[in-house]
Formats: structure tokens, sequence, C-alpha cells
């Protein structure tokens, strides 16, 4: 009887292994939104620091970034954002968010899309759009899509804006207020 037990034991277990061995390799782990991408590198949890003649810029983050060898613009999607510093002081100048971005490494010229906010550290002002272009060649931001600036409980709205990148220059297209004069 005990002979018989070690029998079908084995029996059992070659079985079991022969089965295993049949069967193909798992499956794709991947998600297959990410699969179907044709970027050359994903990265996770990016964080790039700008640089311009070896002075930090701005440092751009997003969740995810894909990355094309041929081209020198990188996708940036999720929780996008821009922090922008004042060069000789080295202080946060501005904050840029957005829900995905075109970053082009060569200019560090960043597209943001989705609403998109920019918040000027210097005073509290907040300007809400759709898209925002920072442009740092240019020392400019702007936004060809309709903007909501926010200052205390004063609001501008308008149909496009520019500034500077110092924000002494911000001009709002086809302003209107609601609730009093804005400071400009």
């Amino acid at each position: 009887m005990r002979v018989s037990k070690t029998i079908r034991a084995c029996a059992l277990a070659g079985g079991l292994l022969s089965t295993a061995c049949t069967e193909g390799p798992p499956g794709s782990v991947v998600d297959p939104y990410l699969e179907a991408l044709e970027a050359d590198y994903i990265i996770f949890g990016l964080t790039d620091y700008l640089t311009r003649r070896g002075v930090r810029e701005a440092i751009v983050e997003a969740d995810t970034a894909l990355v094309f060898q041929d081209s020198t613009v990188v996708l940036l999607r999720g929780n996008v954002r821009l922090t922008a510093f004042d060069e000789e002081l080295g202080t946060e100048k501005a904050i840029v968010t957005s829900d995905r971005g075109r970053l082009d490494t060569k200019t560090n010229a960043l597209f943001a899309e989705g609403n998109s906010v920019l918040l000027i550290r210097a005073d509290g002002r907040r300007i809400e759009s759709y898209e925002l272009r920072y442009t740092p060649d240019d020392n400019s931001i702007r936004s060809d899509s309709s903007v909501v600036m926010y200052e205390g409980t004063d609001v501008v709205e308008g149909t496009s804006f520019t500034s500077d990148l110092d924000f002494e220059r911000l001009v709002i297209r086809n302003a209107r207020t609601r609730g009093g004069a804005v400071r400009f």
C-alpha cells in the first residue's frame, strides 16, 4: 500500500510538471496603452533640471515622460509642473501646472495644456487658461486661449495674454473685470 501511494504521488507530480511545461509564457503585465506608444523611452516620475549656461532656469516634473530618439520634444503626461527660478537670486519666480505638456529640450520651452495654471510668486496672482506657452528664449509666457486672472478678490477675464518672465509687462487682451479694479 505504501508503494502505491508513492507511485501515485510521483505520477501526479509528473503530470503537473508536464502540464506546467506545455503552457506558454505568462501574458504581458504592461498596460496596453503604454505598449501601443511609439516612444523610445518612457520615464515614470520625471524630474528634469533645465539650465542655461550652467545656471538653473527651471525644474520640470511630470508623472510620465515619453522620449523619442529622433526628436528634441518630450511629451509629458499627468501632473505636469514647471517651477521657474530667478537666475540671479535662485528664488522661485513662477509655477506652471497642467494635465499634460510638451518640453523642447533644446530651448527649454514648455507648452502646458489642459487645466493650465500660472502662479506668480511675487504677488500671488494666478492665471488660468486651457494652455500656457513658457518660452525662455523670448523671455515670455503667453496663452492664445481665454484666460482668467485672479488677484486677491479681483478677477480679470480676457481672450489671451502675454507677459515677460519678470511679470512686469503682463497684458490681457480684451480684458473685462469682475469685482473691481486690478493693478497691472
